[in-house]
């Protein structure tokens, strides 16, 4: 198996940036970018799963909602139209998570790691 292996490396590395692809370019609504989120997040884990990533998934998304809120209630840096999850969009932590998935993953296999 190549150390930057298809289903471990490129597809989700694709797939991240596919999120920030379609959220530029199609501008679709907050519900729609939701959507995009969570099937991402599901072709991501149905491509290939490891033991601990559901941790760093949740992980990821408590921690994006703690810091986008919680700090945000102290010190705003941006402004989100029409958001509907305390000031920021639904999607914004789900995509934390599996921000913290990839990283992880692509961060494993530059060391060698499996």
């Amino acid at each position: 198996m190549s150390k930057y292996s298809l289903r471990d490396f490129w597809a989700p590395l694709f797939l991240f940036a596919l999120f920030f692809i379609v959220q530029v370019f199609l501008k679709p609504s907050e519900m729609a970018l939701t959507l995009v989120a969570l099937s991402i997040c599901g072709l991501i884990f149905a491509l290939r799963l490891h033991k601990n990533e559901p941790k760093v998934f949740l992980l990821g998304l408590i921690l994006g909602l703690f810091i986008e809120v919680f700090l945000g209630l102290f010190a705003r840096q941006q402004h989100w139209e029409g958001a509907s999850l305390m000031g920021v969009p639904v999607w914004l932590p789900i995509v934390w998570g599996i921000g913290f998935v990839v990283i992880t993953r692509i961060g494993a296999r530059i060391e060698g790691l499996k």
